[in-house]
Protein backbone atom coordinates (compact mmCIF):
# COMPACT_ATOMS: atom_id res chain seq x y z
CA UNK A 1 0.00 0.00 0.00
CA UNK A 2 2.79 2.59 0.86
CA UNK A 3 4.31 2.26 -2.84
CA UNK A 4 1.38 2.92 -4.12
CA UNK A 5 0.62 6.14 -2.40
CA UNK A 6 4.00 7.32 -2.33
CA UNK A 7 3.68 7.05 -6.66
CA UNK A 8 0.29 8.49 -6.14
CA UNK A 9 2.05 11.70 -4.17
CA UNK A 10 4.53 12.10 -6.66
CA UNK A 11 2.35 12.35 -9.42
CA UNK A 12 -0.25 14.46 -7.70
CA UNK A 13 3.03 16.70 -7.15
CA UNK A 14 4.34 16.47 -10.44
CA UNK A 15 0.73 17.57 -11.85
CA UNK A 16 1.07 20.54 -9.22
CA UNK A 17 4.25 22.11 -10.78
CA UNK A 18 3.26 21.38 -14.11
CA UNK A 19 0.19 23.65 -13.42
CA UNK A 20 2.25 26.24 -12.33
CA UNK A 21 3.27 27.91 -15.58
CA UNK A 22 0.20 27.94 -17.79
CA UNK A 23 -1.53 29.18 -14.29
CA UNK A 24 0.98 32.34 -14.85
CA UNK A 25 0.50 32.57 -17.66
CA UNK A 26 -3.51 32.33 -17.63
CA UNK A 27 -2.97 35.10 -14.82
CA UNK A 28 -0.55 37.52 -16.99
CA UNK A 29 -2.98 37.22 -20.00
CA UNK A 30 -6.14 38.40 -17.48
CA UNK A 31 -3.86 41.50 -16.36
CA UNK A 32 -3.20 42.14 -20.01
CA UNK A 33 -6.66 42.22 -21.11
CA UNK A 34 -6.89 44.46 -17.51
CA UNK A 35 -4.76 46.78 -18.81
CA UNK A 36 -5.77 47.06 -22.84
CA UNK A 37 -9.73 47.11 -21.58
CA UNK A 38 -9.52 48.05 -18.29
CA UNK A 39 -11.68 45.88 -15.25
CA UNK A 40 -14.67 44.87 -15.61
CA UNK A 41 -17.35 47.80 -14.77
CA UNK A 42 -13.83 49.61 -14.52
CA UNK A 43 -14.26 48.58 -10.81
CA UNK A 44 -10.88 49.17 -8.26
CA UNK A 45 -9.60 45.64 -7.26
CA UNK A 46 -7.96 45.43 -4.27
CA UNK A 47 -4.88 43.30 -3.82
CA UNK A 48 -6.68 40.42 -2.47
CA UNK A 49 -8.72 40.40 -5.51
CA UNK A 50 -6.20 39.95 -7.93
CA UNK A 51 -4.56 37.04 -5.62
CA UNK A 52 -8.11 35.33 -5.91
CA UNK A 53 -7.51 35.75 -9.83
CA UNK A 54 -4.68 33.83 -9.45
CA UNK A 55 -5.63 31.14 -7.30
CA UNK A 56 -8.94 31.27 -9.84
CA UNK A 57 -5.74 30.83 -12.95
CA UNK A 58 -3.72 28.55 -11.07
CA UNK A 59 -6.69 26.29 -10.04
CA UNK A 60 -8.03 26.51 -13.94
CA UNK A 61 -4.92 25.13 -15.05
CA UNK A 62 -4.53 22.40 -12.44
CA UNK A 63 -7.86 20.81 -13.51
CA UNK A 64 -6.71 20.69 -16.88
CA UNK A 65 -3.27 19.24 -16.18
CA UNK A 66 -5.26 16.50 -13.96
CA UNK A 67 -7.11 15.76 -16.82
CA UNK A 68 -4.50 15.37 -19.23
CA UNK A 69 -2.52 13.13 -16.61
CA UNK A 70 -5.50 10.93 -15.82
CA UNK A 71 -5.04 8.14 -18.02
CA UNK A 72 -0.68 8.14 -18.10
CA UNK A 73 -1.77 8.10 -14.35
CA UNK A 74 -4.58 5.18 -13.91
CA UNK A 75 -2.17 3.09 -17.08
CA UNK A 76 0.49 2.85 -14.31
CA UNK A 77 -1.28 1.85 -11.74
CA UNK A 78 -2.92 -0.40 -13.63
CA UNK A 79 -0.07 -2.01 -15.05
CA UNK A 80 1.83 -2.45 -11.66
CA UNK A 81 0.28 -5.70 -10.63
CA UNK A 82 -0.61 -5.44 -6.80
CA UNK A 83 -1.59 -8.75 -6.63
CA UNK A 84 1.84 -9.72 -7.88
CA UNK A 85 3.90 -7.49 -5.60
CA UNK A 86 1.43 -7.65 -3.07
CA UNK A 87 2.92 -5.80 0.53
CA UNK A 88 6.58 -6.23 -0.08
CA UNK A 89 8.76 -2.78 -0.97
CA UNK A 90 5.98 -0.66 0.71
CA UNK A 91 7.87 1.24 3.10
CA UNK A 92 10.05 4.18 2.96
CA UNK A 93 13.19 2.61 2.76
CA UNK A 94 15.78 3.79 -0.05
CA UNK A 95 15.66 -0.04 -1.68
CA UNK A 96 12.09 0.34 -1.43
CA UNK A 97 11.93 3.80 -3.18
CA UNK A 98 14.36 2.42 -5.59
CA UNK A 99 12.16 -0.45 -6.18
CA UNK A 100 9.30 1.92 -6.94
CA UNK A 101 11.05 4.20 -9.03
CA UNK A 102 11.68 1.11 -11.40
CA UNK A 103 8.27 0.43 -11.87
CA UNK A 104 7.28 3.54 -12.69
CA UNK A 105 10.17 3.15 -15.53
CA UNK A 106 8.42 -0.42 -16.18
CA UNK A 107 4.99 1.03 -16.63
CA UNK A 108 5.92 3.63 -19.15
CA UNK A 109 8.00 0.70 -20.86
CA UNK A 110 11.28 2.45 -20.12
CA UNK A 111 13.12 -0.92 -19.44
CA UNK A 112 16.65 -0.12 -19.45
CA UNK A 113 16.21 2.65 -16.84
CA UNK A 114 13.66 0.02 -15.00
CA UNK A 115 16.56 -2.74 -15.01
CA UNK A 116 19.27 -0.62 -13.60
CA UNK A 117 17.43 0.32 -10.66
CA UNK A 118 16.06 -3.39 -10.00
CA UNK A 119 19.85 -4.20 -10.38
CA UNK A 120 20.84 -2.12 -7.88
CA UNK A 121 17.99 -3.11 -5.53
CA UNK A 122 19.18 -6.72 -5.34
CA UNK A 123 22.43 -5.12 -3.50
CA UNK A 124 19.72 -4.57 -0.28
CA UNK A 125 19.23 -7.24 2.17
CA UNK A 126 15.72 -9.02 1.43
CA UNK A 127 13.29 -11.89 2.70
CA UNK A 128 12.74 -14.77 0.05
CA UNK A 129 9.39 -13.69 -1.12
CA UNK A 130 10.94 -9.91 -1.94
CA UNK A 131 13.71 -11.43 -3.83
CA UNK A 132 10.85 -13.63 -5.87
CA UNK A 133 9.02 -10.35 -6.72
CA UNK A 134 12.20 -8.85 -7.79
CA UNK A 135 13.59 -11.52 -9.54
CA UNK A 136 10.01 -11.09 -11.55
CA UNK A 137 10.51 -7.66 -12.57
CA UNK A 138 14.24 -8.23 -13.73
CA UNK A 139 13.42 -10.84 -15.89
CA UNK A 140 10.41 -8.55 -17.07
CA UNK A 141 12.94 -5.77 -18.21
CA UNK A 142 15.35 -8.20 -19.63
CA UNK A 143 12.59 -10.08 -21.96
CA UNK A 144 11.30 -6.17 -22.48
CA UNK A 145 14.83 -5.58 -23.77
CA UNK A 146 14.91 -8.90 -26.39
CA UNK A 147 17.57 -10.65 -23.72
CA UNK A 148 15.30 -13.28 -23.29
CA UNK A 149 17.70 -15.70 -22.43
CA UNK A 150 18.74 -13.45 -19.38
CA UNK A 151 15.43 -13.63 -18.38
CA UNK A 152 14.69 -16.92 -17.79
CA UNK A 153 16.77 -17.97 -14.98
CA UNK A 154 15.41 -14.76 -13.19
CA UNK A 155 11.78 -16.09 -13.16
CA UNK A 156 13.38 -19.36 -12.27
CA UNK A 157 14.54 -17.89 -9.22
CA UNK A 158 11.38 -16.05 -8.72
CA UNK A 159 9.58 -19.36 -8.76
CA UNK A 160 11.90 -21.02 -6.33
CA UNK A 161 11.56 -18.02 -4.28
CA UNK A 162 7.49 -18.59 -3.98
CA UNK A 163 6.76 -16.02 -6.31
CA UNK A 164 3.46 -17.32 -8.78
CA UNK A 165 4.33 -19.92 -10.30
CA UNK A 166 1.91 -19.62 -12.92
CA UNK A 167 2.92 -15.83 -13.90
CA UNK A 168 6.41 -16.73 -13.70
CA UNK A 169 6.23 -20.13 -15.89
CA UNK A 170 4.43 -18.01 -18.56
CA UNK A 171 6.91 -15.32 -18.89
CA UNK A 172 9.93 -18.48 -19.00
CA UNK A 173 7.84 -20.45 -21.32
CA UNK A 174 7.55 -17.36 -24.01
CA UNK A 175 11.27 -16.28 -23.05
CA UNK A 176 12.22 -20.01 -24.33
CA UNK A 177 9.87 -19.15 -27.62
CA UNK A 178 11.24 -16.28 -28.21
CA UNK A 179 15.02 -17.40 -27.67
CA UNK A 180 14.22 -20.95 -30.16
CA UNK A 181 13.85 -23.39 -27.92
CA UNK A 182 10.50 -24.38 -28.91
CA UNK A 183 10.40 -27.85 -27.11
CA UNK A 184 10.97 -25.97 -23.45
CA UNK A 185 8.53 -23.54 -24.23
CA UNK A 186 5.99 -26.30 -25.08
CA UNK A 187 6.45 -28.37 -21.97
CA UNK A 188 5.88 -25.20 -19.63
CA UNK A 189 2.88 -24.23 -21.29
CA UNK A 190 1.40 -27.46 -21.63
CA UNK A 191 2.62 -27.93 -17.50
CA UNK A 192 0.26 -24.75 -17.30
CA UNK A 193 -2.78 -26.14 -18.88
CA UNK A 194 -2.80 -28.97 -17.06
CA UNK A 195 -2.91 -27.23 -13.42
CA UNK A 196 -5.57 -25.22 -13.80
CA UNK A 197 -4.41 -22.45 -15.09
CA UNK A 198 -5.62 -18.46 -14.19
CA UNK A 199 -8.59 -17.32 -15.80
CA UNK A 200 -7.18 -14.63 -17.49
CA UNK A 201 -4.59 -17.05 -19.20
CA UNK A 202 -6.86 -17.01 -21.70
CA UNK A 203 -4.65 -16.88 -24.61
CA UNK A 204 -2.42 -20.06 -23.83
CA UNK A 205 -3.67 -21.85 -26.75
CA UNK A 206 -2.86 -19.16 -29.03
CA UNK A 207 0.54 -18.77 -27.68
CA UNK A 208 1.20 -22.72 -28.48
CA UNK A 209 -0.58 -22.02 -31.94
CA UNK A 210 2.15 -19.52 -32.74
CA UNK A 211 4.97 -21.45 -31.26
CA UNK A 212 3.89 -24.19 -33.87
CA UNK A 213 3.72 -21.47 -36.73
CA UNK A 214 7.30 -20.52 -35.78
CA UNK A 215 8.03 -23.82 -36.41
CA UNK A 216 6.17 -24.12 -39.68
CA UNK A 217 4.15 -26.71 -38.26
CA UNK A 218 0.73 -25.12 -39.66
CA UNK A 219 -1.06 -28.88 -39.08
CA UNK A 220 -0.60 -28.74 -35.44
CA UNK A 221 -0.62 -25.25 -35.35
CA UNK A 222 -4.02 -25.11 -35.96
CA UNK A 223 -5.49 -27.51 -33.54
CA UNK A 224 -4.00 -25.11 -31.29
CA UNK A 225 -6.41 -21.95 -32.83
CA UNK A 226 -9.31 -24.18 -33.22
CA UNK A 227 -9.14 -25.17 -29.72
CA UNK A 228 -9.31 -21.50 -29.04
CA UNK A 229 -11.77 -20.45 -31.12
CA UNK A 230 -14.31 -22.95 -30.04
CA UNK A 231 -13.46 -21.75 -26.62
CA UNK A 232 -14.25 -18.51 -27.89
CA UNK A 233 -10.80 -17.25 -26.21
CA UNK A 234 -9.04 -15.40 -27.63
CA UNK A 235 -10.85 -15.32 -30.47
CA UNK A 236 -9.78 -12.36 -32.54
CA UNK A 237 -6.19 -13.51 -31.99
CA UNK A 238 -6.94 -17.00 -33.05
CA UNK A 239 -8.43 -16.26 -36.36
CA UNK A 240 -5.05 -14.20 -37.17
CA UNK A 241 -3.57 -17.56 -35.87
CA UNK A 242 -5.53 -19.65 -38.86
CA UNK A 243 -4.81 -16.98 -41.15
CA UNK A 244 -1.45 -17.72 -40.89
CA UNK A 245 -1.63 -21.26 -40.67
CA UNK A 246 -4.21 -20.81 -43.87
CA UNK A 247 -0.90 -19.38 -45.61
CA UNK A 248 1.78 -22.04 -44.66
CA UNK A 249 -0.80 -24.78 -45.89
CA UNK A 250 -1.01 -22.85 -49.13
CA UNK A 251 -4.57 -21.71 -49.35
CA UNK A 252 -4.27 -18.25 -49.57
CA UNK A 253 -8.51 -17.69 -50.69
CA UNK A 254 -8.71 -19.45 -46.60
CA UNK A 255 -6.28 -17.16 -45.56
CA UNK A 256 -8.37 -14.42 -46.78
CA UNK A 257 -11.09 -15.01 -45.21
CA UNK A 258 -9.69 -15.54 -41.99
CA UNK A 259 -7.40 -12.35 -42.51
CA UNK A 260 -11.03 -10.67 -42.75
CA UNK A 261 -12.51 -12.25 -39.91
CA UNK A 262 -9.57 -11.37 -37.19
CA UNK A 263 -9.98 -7.66 -38.37
CA UNK A 264 -13.60 -7.45 -37.95
CA UNK A 265 -13.87 -9.12 -34.34
CA UNK A 266 -11.38 -6.01 -33.50
CA UNK A 267 -7.66 -7.38 -33.22
CA UNK A 268 -5.67 -5.40 -31.21
CA UNK A 269 -2.75 -4.11 -33.49
CA UNK A 270 -4.32 -4.79 -36.60
CA UNK A 271 -1.62 -2.70 -38.64
CA UNK A 272 1.25 -5.39 -37.23
CA UNK A 273 -0.72 -8.18 -38.21
CA UNK A 274 -1.76 -6.92 -41.42
CA UNK A 275 2.58 -6.38 -41.95
CA UNK A 276 2.73 -9.94 -40.81
CA UNK A 277 0.59 -11.61 -42.85
CA UNK A 278 1.68 -9.57 -46.10
CA UNK A 279 5.58 -10.55 -44.86
CA UNK A 280 4.68 -14.00 -44.53
CA UNK A 281 2.57 -14.75 -48.12
CA UNK A 282 5.85 -13.41 -49.38
CA UNK A 283 7.61 -15.97 -47.85
CA UNK A 284 5.75 -18.87 -48.82
CA UNK A 285 5.52 -17.57 -52.64
CA UNK A 286 9.65 -17.29 -52.10
CA UNK A 287 9.91 -20.81 -50.56
CA UNK A 288 7.19 -22.34 -53.62
CA UNK A 289 7.58 -20.48 -56.87
CA UNK A 290 4.99 -22.98 -58.21
CA UNK A 291 2.51 -21.31 -56.06
CA UNK A 292 -0.19 -18.97 -57.55
CA UNK A 293 0.11 -15.32 -56.09
CA UNK A 294 -3.49 -15.30 -55.51
CA UNK A 295 -4.92 -18.78 -55.19
CA UNK A 296 -1.54 -20.16 -53.52
CA UNK A 297 -1.28 -23.82 -54.01
CA UNK A 298 -4.56 -23.90 -55.09
CA UNK A 299 -3.94 -23.32 -58.45
CA UNK A 300 -1.89 -26.39 -59.01
CA UNK A 301 -4.12 -28.76 -57.41
CA UNK A 302 -6.86 -27.63 -59.54
CA UNK A 303 -4.96 -28.43 -62.65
Amino acid sequence: MGDRLRRLSRQFLRILFQAALPGIIIYAMLLGSFVLRGTPHDAEFTPLIYLRLLLVCYATALVAATMLEFYNLRGAILRTDGMLIGNHFGSFSKRDRLFCDALEFYAKDSYRSALDLLLQVQDYPMNSEEKGVLSFYIGRCYQGLSCPSNAISFYQTARENGFSRPYSMLFEARSHAEGGNFDAAYALFTDLLEHDPPKDFYFLYTDIGYLFIRQKQPEEAAKWFERSIAAHQNFAFALSGMAIVSLQRGNFKAANDFHYKALINHLKDPSSFRRYFEETKRLMLNEHPDWDAKQGAAAESAE
